[in-house]
């Protein structure tokens, strides 16, 4: 049964050790083992927790377990963490030599994930300041998709979404500023939350709290094979902390079975980046068996997504000053040589100027699409559309094709919650994700149809280069 744990579910799992059945002890060893096996070929963490000192908490989740004292719904389990949040005892660099910071406390999400018993075997790999829709850096390195070792498994939570689809990992803690857990979970065939804006705090993230307008467009959010892990890991994660004043204290519902009252509506091209045939063609799938299973499904495209997406990259992302700040930023922390992902990012942000009454300008035309979006989305309960026009990139290719990537920032902008789940393979076997969009603080209506699709696509499944 051992070879086995590594690609059951986190709630099966939990299930198998309050019986019993399999020690956490056990479990560890077995991940640490698979680490050992996947993660030489992959990349995927860059910091590994000491062998003997993770074994020893395993012992002591154990011990407690025979005295019937269950630490919380992860007791025992094995998680991973982005390389962007406060972890105790490991040194956070978001990718980039200029960072070596070794927190003495957990960011909030982190530690909720330890209180609920879960144990960290490492920390996952990012492209350097989390810029990219694909992990390289000079620090570490690539990261590899285990579907495709020549092809990206995204960014910027590619390290986390690669080990988990690899069987490295049950668990894994991203964020989402414009489809960082959306994308990797897309490129790698497993399903990523960027929960509603407000529901996880974002305290403890590296190197400060403070990012300026890209702040309110981020979130921390859970990583897993299986919905029901999402289902069973959220409620861990959300309600204020005294830090973030930004979290509302709000319960997240459980999943309900019945969709049959559930208004779609769904899109593929968006008039920025027209979908290839595999992706258009599984969205059509995802509609076809949803056909039935609901009270209404129909296709139009939100409005006005390309002046939005122009507005959001340029304002949020770019900043309007022509690279200076992050040139600034590189000076500062001595870095003279950019890594290839900074380079051309910089190439971009250097034909994006504007002044302080412009910013003033674009924010009230950005208030005022958003209203447009919110007047579109009123009929219904849930948009379906891609989370990118391809499935995984050749290396090096993602701000080649950036416009690809176009379907994500909206989401971050609105803040509604948004499920990746895969629904189908191209002709390459590569996976293909689809985003299921729903309103705030309706992050279940996004789990329940993520649950109803993931039974009948199949969802995630193992990759054959890692069996």
């Amino acid at each position: 049964m051992t070879s086995d744990l590594y690609f059951l579910s986190a709630r099966k799992l939990a299930t198998l050790i309050k019986e019993k059945k399999i020690s956490c002890v056990e479990l560890i060893q077995t991940h640490l083992d698979r680490i050992q096996q996947v993660n030489p070929k992959l990349n995927a963490l860059v910091q590994l927790a000491e062998p003997e000192i993770v074994l020893e908490k395993a012992c002591i989740a154990d011990e407690k377990l025979a005295k019937n004292q269950i630490l919380g719904p992860l007791h025992g389990l094995p998680i991973t963490i982005k390389d962007c949040c406060k972890v105790s005892d490991f040194i956070i660099s978001k990718g980039s030599n200029g960072y070596n910071f070794l927190p003495k406390e957990d960011a909030t999400a982190v530690a909720r994930l330890k209180a609920a018993g879960g144990i960290i075997l490492g920390i996952s790999n990012v492209p350097e300041f989390n810029i990219a829709y694909e992990t390289d850096n000079d620090r570490y390195g690539k990261t590899l998709n285990p579907y495709d070792l020549n092809r990206t498994p995204g960014g910027s939570s590619g390290g986390e979404a690669a080990i988990i689809a690899a069987g490295g990992s049950v668990l894994g803690l991203g964020s989402d500023g414009a489809g960082s857990i959306r994308q990797p979970a897309h490129n790698t065939g497993i399903v990523g939350l960027k929960p509603t804006r407000g529901l996880i705090p974002n305290s403890g993230n590296v190197p400060s709290d403070g990012r300026g307008l890209l702040r309110p467009l981020t979130t921390y959010g859970p990583m897993a094979r299986f919905v029901d892990d999402i289902v069973l890991s959220l409620p861990l994660l959300t309600g204020p902390d005294n830090a973030d004043p930004d979290v509302v204290p709000i319960s997240i519902r459980t999943p309900f079975i019945n969709c049959k009252n559930l208004r779609i509506v769904f899109y593929s091209d968006n008039g920025i980046a027209s979908p290839d045939k595999a992706t258009l063609q599984t969205i059509n799938q995802v509609v076809h068996v949803l056909q039935g299973e609901v009270r209404q499904i129909e296709y139009q495209c939100p409005p006005h997504l390309k002046e939005l997406y122009t507005l959001i990259t340029e304002t949020f992302i770019l900043g309007g000053d022509k690279g200076l700040g992050f040139k600034n930023l590189l000076n500062h922390l001595g870095i003279n040589k950019p890594s290839y992902l900074v380079k051309e990012f910089l190439a971009i942000a250097r034909q994006c100027e504007f002044s302080i009454t412009e910013l003033h300008q674009r924010l009230r035309r950005i208030d005022q699409l958003r209203i447009s979006l919110e007047k579109f989305f009123f009929p219904y309960d849930v948009i379906i559309c891609p989370v990118a026009a391809t499935p995984a990139k050749l290396h090096g290719h993602s701000f080649i094709e950036g416009h690809d990537f176009s379907y994500l920032n909206i989401y971050n902008l609105t803040g509604w919650p948004v499920l990746t789940v895969r629904c189908g393979f191209s002709a390459e076997g590569l996976p293909i994700g689809i985003q299921i969009v729903a309103k705030p603080w309706h992050d279940d209506i996004t789990l329940m149809i993520g649950q109803k699709l993931e039974t009948l696509l199949g969802g995630w499944q193992k990759p054959i280069l890692f069996p």
